[in-house]
């Protein structure tokens, strides 16, 4: 199966923003039986990021990250804000759901030059902060911050290495009740 435009441009021009800093990465790695769209390491973690534009079945999801903890690496799901806008292709948010759950309660969008945006997807609240609707659910998006500003984390639940950032969202939610 051949990849989306879309997501080839995300893990391309991820690769050369940190190669141009003359950092360590690596483009389709190969790790276990998964390849990676792009390994770095940032403060001493080893990050596989997985760039995800399209619905994935939960099982692959836990598939690589299994073997990328088994790596010793974190796993960064970032997720294309096209597979938000575009409802035609996307039927099912459950596979977004699922990498939320994983990652401490939100997701990441691609940002500029070597950063992600922390967002959360909920199907009833509403923001203050910039949101994007979609159908029933709403996207809360905060500003961009650095790879190093992520948390590196186990999912104890599912002893898995991943990535989470400060809980922000909750001071939003907090804020929304009467």
């Amino acid at each position: 199966m051949t990849e989306s435009y879309i997501h080839a441009d995300y893990k391309t021009d991820l690769y050369w923003d940190i190669f141009s800093d003359e950092e360590y990465v690596e483009v389709e790695k190969k790790i276990g039986h998964t390849r990676t769209d792009v390994l770095t390491e940032v403060c001493g973690h080893l990050l596989a990021i997985e760039v995800q534009y399209t619905a994935i079945p939960i099982k692959s999801i836990l598939r690589r990250m299994m073997e990328h903890t088994i790596a010793g690496a974190h796993t960064l799901w970032l997720i294309a804000p096209e597979a938000f806008q575009n409802g035609q292709r996307i039927r099912s948010l459950n596979w977004v759901f699922f990498i939320q759950a994983i990652q401490g309660g939100m997701i990441f969008l691609p940002g500029e030059a070597k950063t992600v945006v922390p967002a959360r997807i909920d199907n009833s609240l509403i923001f203050k902060d910039f949101s994007l609707g979609v159908g029933s659910k709403i996207l809360d998006q905060q500003n961009p911050i650095e790879f190093e500003q992520l948390k590196f984390n186990k999912n104890s639940m599912l002893n898995l290495n991943t990535v989470t950032y400060d809980e922000w969202w909750v001071d939003a939610y907090l804020d929304c009740l009467p």
